[in-house]
């Protein structure tokens, strides 16, 4: 405070100044801020199953799949007009930048092909011929192609009514050798939906020349609606030049010119589905508009709320301000430190929001305080809250940042992520609310003194029987009583939280509504195929040519015979499965011979028309993936599957052939994220009350705080976890952190009670007298908290966007639990452990 104090107050002008530049420098850095995901940030890269994908991801692919589904309305898929939207499917797909080309895969792919047995011996070919023109004959022949190929529920519909492209997305962009821009890429993913499904397409071009393109020149075909009016759009335009290199170059919307024409690939006869990672990226991204415009109606609502409990609308705006700025000085901090706003950490600024009133209240109330009942000026008054809250409200501040920092531990990149976006806006609110907010209270001036200070005593006087009420709980029998009530509280609460689930509880993607597109897209796969959507890939270590080596290959098929009758595999593929093919078709297509050759020679034999680029096997036989398709990935459903794979290990024994290694496929990456949570959760959340615990010790240096601010806390988080077994909400890397956001959030309550109440009862009041005196300074204020920070977060329920309905429920919750149990129990406990302390 000796060192603080002068600068903010004997100061002002230079601070103000100070402060100033820097908002402008942040919000100048907050505007070059822009959307950035990866798929890497969502892997636990330290978890095994991890590092098998990564081994294997060259040879046998990852897990950033995006799946495109064309389905027929009605009929089959063999016909002109269909096939005509498969390929250019297809090609639109192996062309897209960003796209792994080796991995785009579909009927229309060299990839795919049949064989069958001939009175020569052998015939194989492409599925789709390479001469292929739509005539009957035609059809037919790739009808036939398909059952040979064995390729029914996998990259044709089981009733033939609909085809899959598959394909894979880079990590690095193949041109600019940048992280891939996710956000951009599902926009061009729904471009390729809608050159199929609009009637209408937009022609782009240039209004001038622009070097190497002419006035007039084609830019792009546009499917889709632009997100932003054209002048505020870019494109990026591949060029190739004279070398034959390819060159990027960024043009802005306003030197365009749209017209909008017919699209002669339209085809109202079919349906594109499209799910992976990348497109819920999209989505959520998409969704910013919506998340801006709650921003908005938050502030709002913040905004009359505290205009009503302040009495002057002038004085409201100062800390609602202060707040807006230190989410301005968070964004700019972001992008200062080389960071991205991930589309699924889009709520943290909302959260630092919140402390951020949180704290403005705290400071204006007492601030009122000073005014009305002790008549000062706005300097007297800014200055003597300043110091009865500079060191609880640092405090506060501080105990938040070791909470979040805790989260730090868990070892996934986005979490890490929201973890450090929290930190730099608790930076910025100790900046704005600690300094800059005092500082302007300062100048802060009363049209009406008269007026305002009777407006303050009206509210107080409303106010005061309730505390009366309130402060009986410092009563021993009545705090024994609520205890009590608290202990049965919380035995409920631990009791239905047992049924918490680690991991994903809904099908479809849960960050989204039941039925978004996205959603609807997932179930009509899942309806379509046998593949599902979702794919764990099991990899079997042998010695190398162990794919002619009769004991890998029985075990290998064993095993895919065990999974497949799995509860929630929907279907498996693997080496054996078409080896078995193979074999029955060297035998005369008879089925009795459909099994494994017993012998070397006889699996070399099998084994000639399956090449390492089918993913099925690597170069030399020493890595043999077991595709594993499941029905959703539920949290259940990928804990017995995986469990299925460990017991069949374990039966094998120590001498077993194969080693079955998990895991690659997004199936594993999810069984990875779901360990990384189960590990992590209990010990962070100790970690998270321990440093707070910490902080509050030093605090107060009581053993009485530290039970008064912290037990209260931790009866809300356990209260929280009965909430989402309710919600059907698991455990995961979107939602872990919320219990320690929360705690962050609602230690303050409690920081700023016990802080009034201790110094009131070493003032000589009685407990009782000091806790209504502690509810009349700041009571008040943690109540009206609690009621505009729930307010302001219950519009999120309106929401398109699935989680941040379910984290404006759990936080609604939670922000009215932690005020009414600090409210509540903390006085409880200072009635058996709060004693004054000897003067001097």
């Amino acid at each position: 405070m000796r060192v603080t104090e002068p600068i903010v107050f004997g100061r002002r002008g230079r601070t103000l100044l100070v402060l100033g530049l820097l908002t402008l420098f942040m919000a100048w850095q907050a505007l070059h801020l822009r959307p950035e995901t990866g798929f890497e940030k969502q892997l636990p890269l330290g978890h095994p199953y991890i590092q098998v994908f990564k081994q294997y991801q060259r040879e046998f692919g990852g897990a950033n799949l995006v799946l495109f589904a064309a389905v027929q309305k009605q009929g089959d898929i063999y016909n002109a007009e269909f096939l005509r939207t498969l390929r250019g499917l297809t090609d639109s797909v192996f062309f897209t930048r960003g796209m792994d080309t080796a991995r785009v895969s579909s009927i229309f792919t060299p990839d795919v092909r049949y064989i069958e047995v001939v009175e020569d011996g052998f015939a194989g070919g492409n599925v789709v011929p390479a001469e292929y023109a739509p005539t009957p004959e035609m059809f037919a022949r790739i009808r036939a192609n398909v059952a040979k190929a064995n390729v029914v529920g996998r990259l044709v519909a089981n009733d033939q009514g609909g085809a899959m492209v598959f394909s894979e997305l880079l990590e690095l962009d193949p041109i600019s050798k940048q992280p891939l821009d996710y956000v951009r890429m599902a926009h061009k993913i729904e471009d390729i939906r809608g050159r199929f499904m609009q009637p209408r397409m937009t022609a782009y071009r240039l209004k001038q020349d622009l070097p190497p393109f002419k006035a007039g020149d084609l830019i792009r075909r546009g499917y889709s609606e632009l997100r932003w009016p054209l002048w505020m759009e870019s494109f990026d335009i591949d060029h190739t030049d004279a070398n034959g290199q390819t060159l990027t170059h960024e043009i802005p919307g306003r030197l365009l010119s749209a017209t909008e024409v017919a699209n002669p690939d339209y085809n109202p006869d079919v349906d594109i589905h499209i799910i992976g990672f990348a497109k819920v990226v999209g989505d959520i991204s998409d969704a910013t508009l919506e998340v801006v415009g709650f921003f908005g109606l938050t502030l709002l609502l913040t905004l009359l709320l505290l205009w009503w409990y302040c009495g002057s609308l002038r004085i409201a705006l100062i800390p609602l301000s202060c707040s807006v700025l230190a989410v301005v000085w968070e964004l700019g901090f972001l992008h200062l430190f080389g960071y991205g706003l991930d589309p699924f950490a889009i709520l943290v600024p909302f959260l630092v929001l919140s402390i951020g009133v949180s704290h403005g209240i705290q400071i204006t109330s007492f601030w009122l305080y000073e005014v009305a009942d002790h008549g000062q000026g706005s300097f007297e008054a800014s200055r003597a809250t300043y110091r009865r809250l500079v060191i609880p409200g640092i405090s506060a501040v501080l105990t938040n940042v070791v909470g979040f920092g805790t989260i730090l531990l868990v070892p996934i990149g986005i979490v890490q992520e929201m973890a450090i976006n929290a930190m730099f806006g608790l930076i910025a609110i100790i900046v704005c609310k600690k300094i800059l907010l005092p500082c302007l209270l300062s100048y802060a001036t009363l049209k009406d003194p008269l007026r305002f200070r009777e407006h303050q005593r009206r509210r107080d006087a409303a106010f005061e029987p309730l505390w009366r009420v309130l402060s009986g709980i410092t009563l021993k029998p009545v705090a024994a009583t609520v205890l009590g009530i608290s202990v049965l509280v919380y035995a409920w609460a631990e009791w239905v939280g047992q049924g918490l689930e680690i991991g994903e509880l809904h099908d479809g993607v849960p960050e989204l509504r039941p039925d978004s597109r996205y959603n609807r897209d997932t179930a009509a796969i899942v309806r379509e195929f046998s593949i599902g959507v979702d794919v764990l890939k099991v990899i079997a270590e042998s010695p190398k040519d162990g794919c002619i080596d009769s004991r890998v290959m029985t075990t290998i098929d064993d095993f895919a015979w065990r999974m497949q009758n799995t509860t929630g595999v929907q279907s498996t593929l693997s080496l054996p499965q078409m080896s078995r093919l193979v074999f029955e078709a060297f035998n005369e297509s008879n089925p009795k011979w459909r099994a494994l050759p017993r012998n070397a020679d006889g699996f070399v034999i099998t084994l000639q028309p399956i090449p390492p680029s089918t993913g099925l096997l690597n170069n030399d036989c020493s890595a043999i993936p077991v595709l594993i398709f499941t029905a959703d990935h539920k949290a259940d459903t990928i804990d017995g599957i995986i469990a299925a794979v460990k017991k069949f290990e374990e039966e094998q024994g120590a001498n077993a052939p194969v080693k079955l290694r998990l895991a690659t496929g997004n199936v594993g990456v999810m069984a990875a994220a779901n360990d990384v949570i189960k590990e992590t959760e209990r010990p962070i959340l100790l970690w998270v009350y321990l440093g707070i615990g910490i902080c509050v010790f030093l605090s107060f240096r009581s053993f009485a705080g530290l039970i008064c601010v912290l037990v209260p806390l931790a009866l809300v988080s356990v209260l929280s976890y009965a909430v989402m077994v309710f919600l059907q909400i698991g455990v995961k890397v979107s939602t872990l952190p919320v219990a320690a956001f929360a705690a962050g959030i609602g230690v303050d309550y409690g920081i700023y009670i016990f802080s009034v109440l201790e110094e009131c009862v070493n003032k000589g009041m009685t407990l009782r007298k000091a806790y209504e005196q502690t509810l009349h300074q700041t009571g008040k204020a943690v109540l009206f908290t609690a009621l505009a920070l729930a307010a302001s977060v219950c519009t999120w329920l309106l929401s398109g966007l699935q989680f941040q309905v379910d984290m404006g429920i759990l936080l609604t919750i939670m922000f009215l639990a932690n005020a009414v149990a600090a409210v509540l129990l903390l006085p409880a406990f200072a009635a058996f452990l709060l004693k004054r302390q000897a003067a001097g």
